[in-house]
């Protein structure tokens, strides 16, 4: 069953209308309204990216509702999209369908939506809830294949897809870049000594203190163990030392109380550039040396190489 339940500023109500498979077209829809609502369902179909379909719904939609802007959330799996401009006046629906939350749609526009445009708005939604939820489950399923479950950033299979692409952008836009790898001091004997139950919360404590050293255009990933690699787009090699040292100070901060033995934890960082004649690998290279370096000369420090 699908369900919209709309609350929208013309109408002024709540409502619940149940679409496509739970009603007969012919008694509530025309035919040509029935036809626009197939050829648009096949349409939106054609896609799996949720701002695609978003942005072919919305450009069907201006010639026979006209709207300055719209926004989608669905707060289970943290997307939020948005096109042009809020405005004053605005429909907003919420869709589910055989029990699964497909998040909240709304049109905006200067002027009020007349009773018509809400009617016919609430017809042609049925033409967004199969390829939105179509959506959504690719969505899902691409996020969960990127994602460490421990510590829920990015995994290492995100981070062989994501950062030779960064590290090419920014040699084509002539941007900096830093990049660091940073592995935990002594978490071995941790694990070895007190379980791997306190190892786990450990290391997810620390990817959410790194994390919150970062900015939302950082990039982060669990590389491996309790090795982590940030990407620092468009930072200078003063920026990233400064960010470098919060995490130092963070982790030295942390206390492992179901293991006293290790009193203070560390970390060692090793810490580069981006380099005018670096391909990925090499770059790689060179910031996992630096970290080498950082473990050898002493632990819980930053080696720039």
């Amino acid at each position: 069953m699908v369900q919209i339940t709309s609350l929208s500023d013309a109408a002024n109500h709540k409502g619940q209308v149940i679409a496509l498979d739970s009603r007969k077209p012919e008694q509530v829809v025309s035919d040509k309204q029935y036809l626009k609502i197939l050829q648009l369902t096949d349409l939106l179909s054609r896609h799996l990216d949720l701002q695609d379909i978003l942005r072919v719904f919305s450009d069907e939609m201006k010639s026979l509702i006209p709207h300055s802007s719209y926004r989608y959330v669905a707060d289970m799996q943290h997307i939020m999209i948005k096109q042009g401009r809020l405005n004053r006046h605005s429909m907003h629906y919420h869709l589910t369908i055989e029990q699964m939350d497909l998040g909240e749609i709304t049109l905006y526009r200067k002027e009020p939506f007349s009773t018509n445009e809400v009617c016919q708005f609430e017809e042609l939604l049925c033409s967004l809830v199969y390829p939105l939820k179509n959506a959504l489950m690719y969505h899902i399923a691409i996020t969960s294949a990127y994602r460490d479950p421990l510590t829920e950033i990015n995994n290492r299979a995100a981070m062989d897809k994501l950062l030779p692409r960064e590290v090419s952008l920014a040699k084509r836009h002539d941007q900096r870049l830093a990049m660091m790898i940073m592995d935990l001091d002594g978490f071995k004997k941790i694990n070895d000594t007190c379980g791997h139950d306190v190892g786990d919360r450990l290391l997810k404590q620390v990817a959410q203190l790194i994390k919150n050293s970062l900015r939302e255009s950082d990039m982060l990933f669990r590389y491996g163990g309790d090795e982590f690699v940030a990407a620092l787009p468009q930072t200078e090699i003063q920026g990233a030392i400064d960010v470098g040292e919060r995490i130092l100070a963070s982790v030295k901060q942390l206390e492992v109380q179901e293991c006293p033995e290790f009193a203070e934890l560390g970390m060692s960082i090793g810490l580069s550039m981006l380099h005018a004649g670096d391909d990925f690998k090499r770059y790689f290279k060179r910031v996992d040396q630096a970290l080498y370096k950082a473990k050898k000369s002493g632990r819980h420090r930053i080696v720039v190489s």
